[in-house]
């Protein structure tokens, strides 16, 4: 559901905009204002970490150039480039629901739609 994973969820990151409950003209940043930025200037408990955008990997490619003739083809294992050491799954990453962009699947883990209706839903 996006990338990071439940980047639209404005619940979760603090993310969008807010209208001051004293003033009710106004709006504010639903993260911080200007005291909460200097308090929060080294470390942000609300923004995205390393699992939320998954570990980056790369293939090993040299496996393919120097595999040996044989009757089965060579394959290109996950390396993290965080570690360097092979993966041995990888869940998500990156464009991972592109996929799933307007099915069901997708609409229900989607924060944008928490509080639709089974009739909206439909549609």
């Amino acid at each position: 559901t996006g990338y990071p994973t439940r980047w639209e969820d404005q619940t979760k990151y603090r993310g969008g905009w807010v209208v001051d409950g004293q003033r009710q003209k106004s709006l504010r940043l639903r993260l911080q204002g200007k005291w909460g930025t200097l308090t929060n200037i080294f470390y942000n408990p609300y923004l995205p970490t390393l699992d939320d955008y998954f570990e980056p990997w790369t293939y090993d490619y040299q496996n393919l150039i120097t595999a040996p003739l044989a009757d089965e083809q060579p394959t290109a294992r996950a390396i993290s480039m965080v570690t360097g050491k092979y993966m041995d799954t990888i869940e998500a990453g990156p464009n991972w629901d592109d996929d799933l962009g307007g099915s069901q699947v997708y609409a229900n883990n989607d924060p944008n739609f928490d509080g639709a209706s089974d009739e909206e839903m439909r549609q």
